[in-house]
């Protein structure tokens, strides 16, 4: 805490105040962002977007938050401080899911998804390939970025769901 301290130009004292421990400075700090986070992507959504336009908005938040995120967070959060780990990976991959699963249901019912998809069923795996994208050792061999894979996933993700219609449209949004 000497060191958190002496950043933010307070005593230990008065950031005890409001922390009783790194462990709860920590947890309260990946609550907070995590409302940030859950407060974007429902801003997004209220914009009530082309269920595609949607996907890709809500992938610039993903990407910009990735591009500020430190190689080691995920390793470092897991080891250290196991408890907010566990809380961002559950409230994270539930956000993911029901998000998920809103999107999958309205792009099936404006015709641009694929009607026989299991919305359930795709965005599980969804949520769940999501950790591949911290995985370091998948992609040790290769040197690339977390957004790239991200960009990826998303790109075989998209194509996976959308028909004939909803191809054309992602693509075309692709180009520009």
């Amino acid at each position: 805490m000497d060191d958190i301290s002496k950043r933010l130009g307070c005593s230990k004292k008065t950031l005890y105040i409001f922390f009783e421990n790194r462990k709860d400075l920590v947890l309260k700090v990946i609550s907070n962002d995590m409302k940030k986070h859950e407060l974007e992507i429902n801003n997004v959504i209220a914009k009530k977007l082309h269920p595609i336009e949607e996907i890709l908005s809500l992938n610039v938040i993903a990407i910009n938050k990735l591009k500020t995120c430190h190689p080691s967070f995920q390793y470092d959060l897991k080891k250290y401080y196991p408890q907010s780990w566990n809380i961002f990976d559950k409230k994270n991959k539930q956000l993911t899911y029901k998000v998920s699963i809103q999107n999958l249901k309205k792009g099936i019912k404006k015709g641009c998804y694929r009607k026989e998809i299991n919305p359930e069923i795709i965005s599980k795996i969804f949520s769940e390939k999501i950790d591949l994208v911290f995985n370091r050792l998948a992609f040790e061999t290769i040197a690339v970025s977390f957004s790239d894979v991200f960009k990826e996933l998303i790109n075989h993700h998209m194509l996976g769901i959308v028909n004939e219609d909803g191809r054309k449209y992602y693509l075309n949004l692709q180009k520009n």
